[in-house]
């Protein structure tokens, strides 16, 4: 394991942080002839950091890799990092036999991070040809925000991500207004505990969990929602993810499969249960300067997919995966 930091092409502000570079550590299981690679982004809400982390992976090493191999990952203290060390031995299993059969094209949203106007104006022909539109926001100018979006990209639909960022007496003044602006979903807009003000709320717009709905609480909240983002760094990897799409299914849930920004060693994993969900949220390589060599790429909206990169080519892995980890270094 090792860290790896990526810059970002842009400052990505949302309503409570703003971030120019990502934090990461790269995963590497071998056996024998094989590696298996995956990469952990630290989940900053729930309290996880790249030092923490990396210092319980310094300080358990032996014990964790034993858990891994017996498929043990509930064990295992962080959840991001529960994905990753999940996601590099499916990945082992891909170099050995399995193959995903994945598409070449995914329709997904493309975010647009909290900009004052000026920049906004500057970079918003990006998005003209965009189908879904994901837009950060906090209590300051969203309606305005989403009215300029709305004028320039008069086709594409809009969900509003608020991050926590919003209270109830705006986004009631607001939710009509919002309503004629093609938004389609409001994402988080209440703090985690101020869930059960959306129910006064009457409006045709669905309502997506994100920071409420976790591992811990999964039952308290559904009920003020209509659609849940489902990340496989906040549930713990893939296999739960599954689990969590199934329950939420049963539920009559939409469900929007996200991910954080990250890079296409984070996204390209996540295709794998795309077929499952809703909505696709998979614009995190979008935003760094430099991804790994073959990664994903963005246009018009559509994440489009590379079967040279690392996580999916079966061809000769070993030379392409340590080529990998030795650029890390």
């Amino acid at each position: 394991f090792v860290k790896k930091k990526f810059f970002l092409k842009d400052s990505f502000r949302i309503s409570r942080e703003n971030k120019k570079f990502i934090k990461a550590i790269i995963i590497k299981i071998t056996e024998r002839d094989r590696s298996g690679f995956a990469e952990c982004i630290p989940y900053k809400r729930y309290g996880e950091t790249q030092k923490k982390i990396f210092s319980y992976l310094k300080n358990n090493e032996y014990e964790i890799t034993q858990l891994t191999r017996q498929n043990r990952f509930e064990e295992i203290k962080y959840l991001s990092l529960r994905t990753a060390l999940e996601l590099a031995f499916k990945h082992l299993n891909i170099t050995k036999n399995k193959k995903y059969n994945l598409s070449e094209k995914y329709l997904t949203s493309i975010t647009i991070p909290i900009f004052n106007q000026e920049k906004l104006k500057k970079i918003i022909h990006k998005f003209k040809d965009v189908n879904l539109i994901k837009v950060k926001v906090n209590k300051n100018n969203i309606l305005k925000t989403i009215k300029f979006i709305n004028k320039k990209c008069p086709k594409s639909k809009i969900i509003i991500d608020a991050n926590e960022g919003l209270n109830f007496i705006l986004l009631k003044k607001i939710i009509k207004d919002l309503e004629e602006l093609n938004v389609i979903i409001i994402e988080q807009p209440f703090k985690y505990g101020f869930d059960h003000k959306l129910k006064n709320i009457k409006t045709k717009i669905l309502f997506c969990a994100d920071e409420s709905f976790h591992i811990k609480n999964k039952n308290k909240i559904l009920k003020y929602y209509q659609v849940v983002n489902v990340k496989l760094d906040k549930f713990g990897g893939l296999n739960k993810s599954l689990e969590i799409i199934k329950f939420l299914k049963r539920k009559n849930k939409k469900i929007l499969l996200g991910c954080m920004v990250s890079s296409s060693l984070s996204i390209v994993p996540a295709l794998t249960i795309a077929k499952y969900c809703t909505f696709l949220d998979l614009d995190g390589a979008y935003f760094l300067k430099k991804d790994f060599k073959n990664g994903v790429s963005y246009k018009n909206g559509n994440l489009i997919l590379n079967k040279d990169f690392v996580w999916l080519n079966k061809k000769g892995p070993q030379e392409n995966l340590e080529g990998l980890f030795k650029k890390i270094n």
